[in-house]
């Protein structure tokens, strides 16, 4: 029987249910404009919640329907956490690699057989979608794995994203499905296609255009699109919801998502002979992808493995190499890098390699050049180097007419007609101008406000590029007499983001030692370096005045580091940039110069530390070797004196063993720490 009166918690369930239809109708019809009931239904729909609200009197939220017009056109940027961190996928890069995952699972499991299910590593973006009793409630990027950016409103856009749920009898009240949003070859072309007529940039591969799409204000740009997704595993809530991947594919397609086609195999050995079938069909597909994942298809099996810090041991990405095509070259130019290096590159027909549109190439050096030949109307090869940087493999068909033609090398440069130099032994040629070089300026301003150097935020590349070619900007020091007034009057550049900008500028001045050593873009000069620089001498001042037999003391500093430091603090022209920024008040913290106990038994030994540990960062404990005088390396090699192996430790603990380097405990180091500081405190 119905009740003609219903309940107080009756009429709140419908008015929760009016709200959440209503703004789904609002986001149809003023964001995808794609309305599913007429203006009448619409009416009624609102009419019934602002009845509801009269009648419950309760405080009315600011986003209810009754009180919005229209919906919002985005929630995207702000921060979402999810309830379980999304991990990343270890890689392989050869069949090695892949049998070495093999062998590690079959040694934990035994004599249990197990089965491999293989699915197409799809180039897109990981998100992490939330159902709340069924309906879609947020949408999140990966971000850092524990939190994202919400795209809750341009996730809607996607058609392979359900709103809600197809009924399911066993659904957990809260449900996260995971999977990739992507944007198809044709979508892709498309998309091209129209930033071409509209005069704006071109996206240099789906995957970017992907990223970009969804990170849109507007929704309605997000939807115009066409992207697309398809899911492939579950986070929150999906724990014990099934027994294996193939279990979790089939109930995810029963609930309306769209998932890759899959095969299993029960050995490793199959699996290697179906990459390599599927490596030559790779592209007959109408979207990218970039390897092949191999994962444990029973779930009871993968928390036998278990993960180590960032990703999972039953699950590995077998990467495919880089795609190489044939394009033309139609000239080769002179490009200048942020150390003045001169390098030749070769400018191309656009051609689409391993997912990017590519139109130019580096060639690396006058050597590289001369031994490939490469000339203006050449037919090459093009590869990505890793599928990252665009490089010509070689010449295939030459063009016999500009055989004739040498390519010629400069004698200055291109940018600032500054005489190039070549030093002995050397293939690289470079700018002798300094940072009077335009190129230069820009390049090493950029590396000045890096995160890892001055860390000043908002300081952009574009903004930098400005400043310098308005003439604010001739040294880094310039960046601490900045006129202010001039930017205002910029067009983007208002109060609130100069405040920032000058408070980001104002806090550098005090930044480490470290930092302002590795931002002067010494060449040679890396972040490890510039940490042991900063340790040994403690001061700017003291590091400029160090001459070569001092520096060649330090661990890891040779004849060539040593030169270079020495001959850029001799440039007249630096350490006048360097007293400007004092006199502005940079002035980086001065370091506890910090004396080593050269009886230590880890003084000048190679360190490589692997896993977690449980009593100290592995941060604090590479900074504690360092200052015992260690070289602490990230990799294992027979050079290697010991690995320190925490919990979980991985494939650096197998290299050590194979190479039968010295392995220690986390007890072993703090003893080594431990019996340092007893020494300082007895001295």
């Amino acid at each position: 029987m119905v009740s003609l009166f219903p309940t107080q918690d009756e009429q709140m369930l419908e008015l929760a249910q009016l709200r959440y239809e209503l703004h789904e109708h609002n986001y149809r019809y003023y964001v995808l404009d794609d309305p599913k009931i007429t203006d009448a239904e619409y009416d009624g729909l609102l009419r019934r919640l602002n009845d509801l609200e009269a009648q419950l009197g309760l405080p009315i939220p600011k986003d209810s329907p009754t009180q919005t017009v229209g919906a919002p056109l985005s929630q995207a940027f702000t921060a979402c956490e999810h309830g379980e961190p999304m991990l990343s996928l270890a890689n392989a890069f050869d069949s090695d690699e892949v049998l070495a995952f093999d062998k590690r699972i079959a040694d934990i499991l035994g004599d249990e057989s197990y089965e491999y299910i293989v699915e197409p590593k799809i180039d897109g973006l990981a998100v992490n979608l939330r159902y709340e009793a069924g309906v879609l409630v947020s949408a999140a990027t990966r971000g850092d794995g524990r939190v994202g950016e919400n795209v809750t409103d341009n996730i809607r856009s996607i058609s392979d994203i359900p709103w809600r749920l197809r009924a399911l009898n066993n659904l957990p009240d809260v449900l996260e499905v995971r999977g990739e949003v992507y944007m198809s070859k044709p979508a892709f072309e498309q998309l091209n296609q129209a930033q071409q007529a509209a005069g704006d940039k071109l996206f240099a591969n789906p995957r970017n255009a992907a990223a970009g799409s969804l990170r849109q204000l507007d929704a309605k740009v997000s939807a115009s699109r066409k992207l697309s997704f398809f899911a492939y595993g579950v986070g929150l809530g999906g724990r014990g919801w099934v027994s294996s991947q193939t279990k979790l594919f089939e109930r995810l397609y029963s609930l309306g998502f769209a998932v890759q086609n899959y095969t299993l195999f029960s050995n490793i050995q199959d699996v290697l002979v179906y990459y390599d079938k599927f490596l030559k069909q790779r592209a007959s597909l109408s979207y990218e992808v970039d390897g092949l994942v191999f994962k444990l298809n029973n779930f009871e099996l993968q928390e036998q493995i278990g993960y180590v810090a960032r990703s999972p041991r039953w699950a590995i990405a077998h990467k495919f190499p880089a795609e190489e095509v044939e394009t033309t070259v139609d000239e080769i130019i002179w490009q200048v890098g942020r150390t003045g290096v001169i390098t030749p590159v070769a400018v191309m027909q656009p051609v689409l390699v391993a997912g990017v549109m590519v139109s130019r190439a580096t060639l690396h050096n006058i050597n590289e050049l001369a031994r490939k030949d490469v000339r203006q109307g050449d037919t090459v090869i093009v590869r990505r180097a890793g599928d990252v940087i665009p490089e010509v493999v070689r010449v295939v068909n030459a063009d016999a007419e500009q055989r004739a033609l040498a390519v010629t090398i400069p004698s200055h440069c291109p940018e600032c007609a500054s005489l190039l130099v070549q030093e002995e032994g050397e293939a690289a040629i470079r700018c002798s101008g300094g940072l009077s070089c335009p190129a230069q300026l820009k390049e090493r301003l950029s590396h000045f406000v890096s995160r890892n150097g001055m860390d000043i935020e908002g300081l952009g590349e574009k903004l930098i590029a400005r400043l310098v070619d308005e003439g604010l900007l001739h040294t880094m020091a310039d960046l601490y007499e900045l006129d202010w007034s001039s930017l205002s009057q910029w067009q983007g550049m208002g109060e609130k983001k100069i405040a920032n900008l000058q408070q980001a500028i104002e806090q550098s001045k005090s930044c480490s030692l470290p930092h302002f050593i590795f931002a002067l873009g010494i060449r040679h000069v890396g972040q490890a370096t510039a940490r042991a620089l900063a340790e040994t001498f403690g001061t700017w001042q003291a590091v400029s005045g160090a001459d070569e037999e001092a520096l060649l003391r330090i661990n890891d500093v040779g004849t060539e580091v040593a030169s270079s430091v020495r001959t850029f603090f001799a440039e007249q022209h630096n350490m006048d940039v360097l007293q400007r920024l004092h006199a502005s008040g940079v002035q980086p913290e001065t370091m506890v110069i910090k004396k080593q106990d050269a009886g230590h038994p880890l003084v000048g030994k190679t360190v490589v530390l692997t896993g977690s540990f449980v009593s100290l960062k592995r941060s604090d404990a590479q900074n504690k070797l360092r200052d015992l005088g260690a070289k602490v390396s990230g990799s294992v090699s027979k050079k290697t004196d010991y690995v320190v192996a925490g919990e979980q430790a991985g494939s650096k603990l197998e290299k050590a063993k194979q190479l039968d380097v010295s392995i220690v405990d986390e007890q072993q180091l703090l003893m080594w720490l431990q019996s340092a500081e007893s020494d300082i405190d007895a001295a």
